[in-house]
């Protein structure tokens, strides 16, 4: 540099401390893909079972069975509350977020949002589809019925309350034997594969129907039922893009 000249140093400014950024997130997705994932861990345990069973292996098992009814549940309730937060977005800050959705709908399900908690998870999608006017649900078709059986079954399990059920009948008559568990009726007509890990003369629930053809059931109905309600409202699903892995046969 020349005499009497100068050099200016700027020292680099970092930019994101001055940038805000929202950011939205739904978990509905990650709950269904966790469902799925536990499904085929518990799938992979009793392909390989070799029919020794020990403490570890088995509630290594019921541990991805239980996981996958949980997730499968918590899949649906995220699944409508997403849709009623995102109505109330709009209406809130304007952003149009379930695009699909004509004006009036959205409305009612922003205001219908602060009186939703006192609804179970299917009486809110019925709400929806009533608001909508769509075609709700038929209470006794069977795929309602499977997720009405799926919440019973998740919440069995939830606050799950022992009660004495006979492992071995023997002799004694019907009039002798305890009654069966609540869920059994109902479980044992989804007809699913029973626990091979179960001992034969285990009771039926929870012991033999904890399997993976019982999870399988429920990431299927989840599924099968969140995806035919997007279609009675002619909505886009968040779901088509992991699709091709989830099952969707029970």
């Amino acid at each position: 540099m020349g005499e009497g000249s100068s050099e200016m140093t700027h020292e680099p400014v970092d930019i994101t401390e001055y940038i805000s950024v929202r950011v939205r997130t739904y978990f509905s997705k990650q709950h269904i893909q966790s469902a799925q994932l536990f499904a085929r861990l518990a799938a992979e345990i009793e392909q390989s079972y070799d029919g020794q069973a020990f403490q570890k292996l088995y509630v290594e098992h019921r541990a991805y069975v239980t996981g996958s009814i949980f997730a499968a549940v918590s899949f649906l309730e995220a699944t409508i509350n997403e849709l009623f937060s995102d109505t109330l977005d709009d209406q809130t800050n304007g952003i149009k977020l379930v695009k699909e959705m004509d004006p009036d709908t959205s409305t009612l399900l922003a205001n219908m949002w602060q009186f939703s908690e006192q609804f179970n998870t299917l009486d809110k999608f019925q709400i929806v589809l009533l608001l909508a006017r769509k075609t709700h649900f038929d209470k006794g078709m069977r795929l309602y019925q499977d997720v009405k059986d799926l919440i019973g079954l998740r919440n069995a399990l939830i606050h799950y309350k022992p009660e004495w059920v006979w492992a071995e009948p023997g002799r004694l008559t019907p009039e002798q034997n305890p009654p069966a568990h609540k869920m059994e009726k109902k479980l044992k007509a989804k007809k699913f594969q029973h626990n091979p890990l179960a001992a034969k003369k285990a009771p039926y629930f929870p012991d033999k129907c904890l399997s993976y053809g019982c999870a399988k059931w429920a990431v299927a109905s989840s599924f099968r039922f969140a995806d035919e309600f997007f279609k009675r409202m002619e909505l886009s699903s968040r779901l088509d893009d992991i699709r091709s892995e989830i099952i969707v046969k029970p």
